[in-house]
């Protein structure tokens, strides 16, 4: 595979993290020549669309490469998902929400459906996944496809002059929710499967696959919990109470599944891999735990009325569990080498930076919350935090640059 598919996605990734760091800086210096809500509509759709979504097809184009016979079909892909998240990235910094980011937003959905039918076509004919790995692929795909009505009924909703309506923020939590919680959640799952198969490391089957299916039903009422803040009603309330205890359900059961992979792991993997992978899990126990806790109207009023608790919520979800397990899955699928000293210390800043990042967001949230007004300095920590991300996955990608092959 080629080497510039990995720059991309470290492109991708520094730019992210360069847009989140401005707006940290944006208010000790506000007369900027950017708009500060563009760079942030810009920074979220890069996050998702750009970094996630590459650095996923990513590992599965690593993980295939020998096996795939379109090769070029598979180049021309990743080009064209990357020069669209680029344009995507800039369109959103120079006007916001309009007609040219609208265009690209719509035109990388596209792309995105391209990719999602290149990746059922080449799993499908590959006898060697697992059956388990298959389930949690395909279930990724389907939630990739259904996501795509959030972003498309909002022209409808626009036109319909609902522009300033709930609805209209329903149908982006729609899409977010089959984002993260199912396309890239459960996409990176099946490939970690793949993975544990390739190296031989035994897990159990059955309860890996009783994951899949309570995690997968309960990903559908599961919605609900990101629109509380509307008024759905008794039996919305209930779907999502419902949703929220399958996801955990499934949640559990999947961890409860790996717990034998540890002592091969051990045997066969660098020391970061390992506590990166321990902190993957521990974030994704963690996330469904506190959308279990939305069951509880106290604790849902404290996230739903605290902006920092939100934004903590999604730092906590993208930057944590989906970048840190994308991370690990290049460790594991030689991506980027270990062994390399600055690659290990380009993964513990930003572990470091990550954790603070939480840190002061859900701290400052919490403190608002009880009445105590916000944490002394949090600007001025989030500011250095933000520093500490764009140094560690600069490191990381100097150090890709310096590795004298990808070993695939």
């Amino acid at each position: 595979m080629p080497r510039l598919f990995v720059h991309f996605t470290f492109l991708l990734f520094t730019l992210t993290a360069l847009s989140g760091l401005w707006m940290r800086l944006h208010p000790f210096y506000p007369g900027s020549t950017f708009t500060y809500t563009n760079v942030m509509h810009g920074h979220s759709h890069l996050a998702i669309l750009g970094w996630a979504f590459m650095g996923t097809f990513l590992i599965f184009l690593t993980l295939f490469w020998k096996s795939i016979k379109q090769k070029k079909q598979a180049t021309v892909l990743t080009v064209t998902l990357f020069i669209m998240s680029v344009f995507m990235f800039a369109s959103f910094i120079y006007q916001g929400y309009g007609v040219i980011s609208i265009i690209f937003s719509t035109l990388h959905i596209l792309v995105e459906f391209w990719a999602a039918l290149f990746m059922y076509r080449q799993t499908r004919r590959m006898q060697q996944i697992p059956y388990v790995g298959r389930l949690f692929i395909n279930g990724a795909l389907i939630a990739l496809l259904i996501s795509a009505i959030g972003p498309f009924s909002l022209g409808f909703i626009s036109a319909s002059g609902l522009r300033n309506n709930p609805i209209f923020d329903m149908a982006i939590y729609f899409y977010l929710h089959f984002q993260y919680n199912g396309w890239l959640s459960l996409m990176l799952i099946g490939l970690f499967i793949i993975v544990l198969h390739r190296r031989k490391i035994p897990f159990q089957h059955m309860w890996v696959k009783i994951a899949f299916w309570f995690y997968f039903v309960a990903l559908f009422p599961g919605y609900l919990l990101s629109i509380l803040w509307s008024d759905i009603g008794n039996s919305g309330s209930i779907l999502a109470d419902i949703g929220s205890i399958g996801q955990w359900i499934g949640v559990v059961c999947l961890v409860f599944a790996f717990k034998e992979i540890w002592v091969y792991l051990y045997k066969q993997a660098h020391e970061i891999t390992i506590v990166s992978l321990w902190i993957t899990f521990f974030l994704l126990i963690v996330k469904s735990t506190m959308e279990l806790g939305l069951i509880s109207p106290t604790m849902a009023d404290l996230v739903y009325q605290t902006r920092s608790i939100i934004i903590g919520y999604l730092h906590f979800t993208l930057l944590g569990f989906i970048s840190i397990f994308i991370l690990t899955q290049y460790q594991l699928t030689k991506i980027i080498h270990t062994k390399k000293k600055q690659m290990q210390s380009g993964m513990i800043i930003f572990l470091i930076g990550f954790f603070l990042n939480e840190l002061f967001l859900f701290g400052d949230g919490l403190a608002r919350w009880c009445g105590l007004g916000p944490i002394p300095y949090a600007p001025q920590g989030l500011l250095g935090v933000s520093v500490l991300l764009v140094i560690g996955i600069v490191m990381m990608w100097l150090a890709f640059f310096r590795q004298k092959k990808l070993r695939l």
